[in-house]
């Protein structure tokens, strides 16, 4: 149960606030902008689908998620992989379990869908081949 004082935000329900957020609901609410969110999303799960099929089993344990909304569970501590990642210019961030979260912005461009699942194929790779010489 909430009583008044427990609760409280500066800015919230101030006009400028509630403006920008109708505003935000009005575009993200466009058949437009929900079919390239469903592409986008439909493109990462192809694109890292190919390019860690090779490594389940050993680096990769499983993909998984819907649309942008993903989850690499490695079979190790992620933060090498994520190290990887940033020294070639992709944010990851960890989850539970050995995993990296993947949470693209919505209106995130197909091009740049593309190339983050490199960057996080070549990671993978690099830490597979640096697993096998270890």
């Amino acid at each position: 149960i909430i009583h008044t004082g427990d609760h409280g935000t500066t800015f919230g329900g101030n006009p400028l606030a509630c403006r920008v957020g109708c505003t935000v609901l009005d575009h993200i609410n466009t058949p437009e902008f929900l079919a390239h969110v469903n592409e986008a999303g439909e493109v990462l799960e192809r694109e890292l689908s190919g390019l860690l099929a090779p490594f389940i089993g050993s680096v990769v344990v499983e993909q998984r998620g819907t649309g942008l909304l993903r989850g690499v569970q490695l079979s190790s501590d992620p933060s090498r992989l994520i190290e990887l990642a940033r020294d070639r210019g992709l944010l990851l961030v960890a989850a539970a379990n050995n995993t990296i979260r993947l949470v693209p912005p919505l209106n995130t461009s197909i091009a740049d869908i593309k190339k983050g699942a490199l960057i996080i194929g070549d990671c993978v790779k690099q830490l597979a081949s640096e697993q096998a010489t270890a």
